[in-house]
């Protein structure tokens, strides 16, 4: 910074002129010149800030001894705001675990000045865009700050992208959203035993299309059997299960249990019945009693 003053005496005796400069964030600069030999001076007082005191009021006071009449004088300009650059830029992404539905850009921005900095935040799904937002920094030189997008449900296996400009810098970051697999609800369909075995259609739905596990237990009788079947890549599937059996008993309870791994929000579902009744034997007639025959005589009979 600089300025010319001019100082006017009476004589050409020695005169001290003064000069204070002053910046608000400064520790401001003070300069002493002798002046004599003259009636008229005309000096120029200078401040070398080291940075352009961008946006602030500087001020020169001088002061003369000895004194001039009405005292010391003052100048003062004011420094407009200076182009801000930004300097650094750094963005990273988060979303919390399920069942968490928030997700959370951090922004870390440094700046040449303390002006304005407009800020645009948008957030996308594989790509797709799902939300915008907008900040304007200023008063500093360096910033961090974090802005949330919430999602009515939870983008499972999507991938969460975040696209940041500040000032004329962009940056991106990148997150997959990862979830739990999840069963809703497990039911069996339809179930009949046949000749050979029993056979039930199951149905299951799921929270996501992560991979699941249908466990089907099957009964008749004294026997037992399972079979595991792993689902994956859809969110509501229909199965076919069966089981043999070597012989199907009469009079015998069979039943179908289906569950899932992780358990169900319904638990399990079940399905069963009985197998026709066994024949009954059907008594043999009793045999009728032979008449008693009278046991012939070993003596000749007598003839009279």
């Amino acid at each position: 910074m600089s300025a010319t003053v001019t100082v006017r005496t009476g004589g050409t005796a020695a005169v001290t002129a003064t000069g204070t400069w002053t910046a608000p964030g400064t520790s401001g600069h003070t300069r002493r010149l002798r002046l004599s030999g003259a009636t008229s001076y005309e000096r120029t007082f200078t401040w070398a800030l080291g940075e352009r005191p961008c946006g602030r009021t500087v001020t020169l006071t001088v002061t003369t001894s000895p004194a001039a009449p009405g005292g010391a004088r003052s100048g003062s300009v004011a420094v407009p705001a200076c182009p801000v650059r930004v300097t650094g830029l750094d963005v990273s992404l988060a979303m919390p675990a399920a069942p968490g539905m928030t997700a959370r850009a951090q922004v870390r921005v440094t700046a040449s000045g303390t002006g304005q900095i407009p800020v645009e935040v948008a957030f996308a799904v594989n790509g797709d865009a799902v939300g915008t937002r907008t900040a304007s920094l200023s008063g500093r030189t360096s910033y961090s700050r974090a802005f949330t997008h919430a999602f009515r449900s939870r983008p499972c296996g999507a991938t969460l992208s975040v696209r940041v400009r500040a000032g004329d810098r962009t940056e991106t970051a990148r997150a997959e959203v990862t979830c739990p697999p999840g069963v809703k609800q497990v039911s069996i369909v339809r179930a009949a035993l046949g000749e050979n075995g029993i056979v039930a259609t199951v149905s299951v739905t799921t929270v996501n299309d992560r991979p699941v596990t249908l466990d089907v237990a099957f009964a008749l009788g004294e026997a037992a059997g399972s079979e595991r079947v792993t689902l994956s890549g859809d969110t509501a599937y229909t199965r076919t299960v069966s089981r043999s059996f070597r012989s199907v008993p009469c009079g015998s309870s069979w039943s179908v249990t289906a569950s899932t791994d992780p358990g169900a929000g319904n638990g399990s579902d079940s399905a069963g019945g009985k197998t026709p009744e066994c024949p009954r034997e059907t008594p043999k007639p009793e045999e009728t009693p032979k008449p008693q025959e009278t046991p012939k005589s070993d003596t000749p009979g007598t003839i009279n």
